[in-house]
């Protein structure tokens, strides 16, 4: 979106703002009577802010827009007939059931797939508590008062309804969408103050005062400033509807205390000074204004322990999963290191393993070293050559296992090709002899007669005090022992010859 196009947003959303705020103090010095038409002038602009936002921000889900639009339009279509005859509370009842469906239009788009379950016992939850809360001071004295005329009663009801639905949406909505569009914080925003707006009214016994009109035009002019914002366009999902946020806890606890809460605070004056002589007022004797509340509690407490449980296996679940993972992925580490410390072909140690193992050798004290020995094959090339690599292979992983067999009190590594090195603590000469014979042992594999002889350097690492100088001392003992005809061992000498290299000597 470019600099421009921005500008001309923020001009849009502040001027619509700015006319709200005119037409609501025009309303403060007009008569109630006459604010009403402020108040229908406004719900028609906020219709028709819906309607431009829609044009200029093209959003994801339209038919949520479109359903608050004609809900405006009705809404300002009862203010301005102003009077209870049928045409204004159907334009009432239509009102109230278009902005609902569009609340629970909007749940659904932002609800995360597979977590409706999740979401409607949410909401669930808050039509009950509200309900719970609010029956005893505003809902119950309400409809007893209009019990005796059964259409304003009925349409008070169905309107209650929708009104409890419209909240719970709302509430779905702060937990289920993003909690950064400033589009949806707006509707959620004007929800709430409409529905503190028509409760007050319902109680109240007089036509809506200036502070009624003035709360219902914050409540459309919030609905007109969310379409007109930039954000209306997308209809992001926010946290997963199966964490335990902050906000969905604060909201467990509000439902849970808002039922003894509101029903001490209506039992207050009856404790003070105790019911009037004539009896209670209208609408607050009878079962119902207990029994019923007490059985809304009830099933807020049902429904949240069902939410808890819900939430409880999802973290077991999900204790269940990060503990296979971490199990999984330990054994990666082990294979990983495994990998990185042996030979793949043979299961020996590898080049890495010799290397730590001669380090930490020659680190010891002399005497406790122990000996190195560096041996290569001799006619290996000609077995792959003439019998092919998996005969080779096959005789690599044989004569490893051997070598392992023989030098059990050691470490064996395969450095590579068909050259082994072994560690052995002390007794290397024998060790090497017996490395030898196994080595030079008739075998048959893949059906054919294989016969190799080994050449072997043997080291003290008493002499040497890197891993390096061991590591070259031995190969100079091993290319001796190959020098001296083959399938025999050299034994390194730590003088110098006359020309500073060092020799090896001995037999084999």
């Amino acid at each position: 979106m470019s600099a421009g196009v921005r500008r001309l947003d923020r001009r849009l959303w502040y001027g619509f703002l700015l006319g709200g705020a005119a037409a609501a103090a025009v309303a403060l010095v007009l008569p109630a009577p006459a604010a009403r038409w402020a108040l229908a002038g406004v719900e028609v602009g906020a219709g028709l802010a819906v309607l431009a936002g829609i044009r200029r921000h093209r959003p994801e889900g339209a038919l949520f827009w479109r359903l608050l639009a004609g809900g405006l339009f009705l809404f300002a279509l009862t203010h301005l007939a102003g009077s209870h005859g049928p045409g204004s509370l159907l334009a009432l009842s239509g009102a109230f059931l278009l902005v609902t469906v569009a609340m629970l239009v909007r749940v659904r788009a932002c609800s995360r797939p597979g977590h409706h379950r999740a979401n409607v016992l949410d909401g669930a939850m808050v039509v009950l508590g509200v309900m719970a809360g609010t029956w005893p001071v505003v809902i119950g004295p309400v409809l007893a008062e209009r019990w005796n005329h059964p259409t304003p009663a009925a349409v008070f009801g169905f309107c209650t309804i929708l009104m409890l639905l419209r909240v719970a949406g709302a509430a779905v909505l702060l937990l289920a969408g993003d909690p950064r569009n400033r589009a949806h914080q707006l509707v959620v925003a004007s929800t709430f103050l409409l529905f503190a707006a028509d409760a007050t009214f319902a109680v109240s016994d007089r036509p809506p005062t200036v502070w009624h009109i003035l709360a219902w035009m914050a409540g459309h002019l919030m609905i007109g400033a969310a379409a007109l914002h930039p954000s209306m366009a997308r209809a992001e999902r926010g946290a997963d509807p199966e964490t335990l946020s902050r906000t969905r806890l604060g909201l467990f606890a509000v439902l849970t205390a808002f039922y003894p809460l509101m029903t001490g605070l209506n039992a207050l004056p009856r404790m003070a000074g105790g019911p009037p002589p004539d009896g209670p007022p209208p609408g607050e004797s009878g079962l119902h204004m207990f029994v019923l509340p007490m059985l809304l509690g009830v099933g807020v407490s049902v429904l949240l322990v069902l939410r808890m449980g819900m939430l409880g296996n999802l973290a077991q679940r999900r204790a269940r999963a990060l503990d296979a993972a971490l199990r999984e992925q330990e054994a990666l580490r082990a294979e990983l290191e495994h990998r990185a410390t042996h030979d793949p072909l043979t299961g020996l140690g590898n080049r890495a393993a010799l290397t730590e193992a001669l380090t930490v050798a020659v680190g010891r004290p002399p005497g406790a070293r122990g000996w190195l020995l560096l041996l290569d094959l001799d006619g290996f090339k000609e077995v792959n050559d003439t019998l092919g690599h998996p005969v080779g292979d096959e005789l690599l992983v044989a004569l490893g296992t051997e070598f392992r067999r023989l030098a059990a009190d050691g470490l064996v590594a395969r450095l590579g090709g068909d050259e082994f090195a072994v560690i052995v603590p002390g007794a290397a000469l024998d060790t090497a002899d017996t490395l030898l014979h196994a080595a030079a042992r008739d075998r048959t594999l893949g059906g054919h007669p294989v016969r190799v002889s080994a050449s072997i350097g043997v080291l003290a690492l008493d002499d040497v005090h890197t891993c390096a100088d061991a590591l070259r001392d031995a190969d100079v003992a091993l290319y001796a022992a190959k020098a001296a005809g083959r399938g025999c061992y050299r034994v390194h000498a730590p003088e110098s010859d006359r020309h500073g290299n060092r020799t090896a000597t001995g037999v084999g």
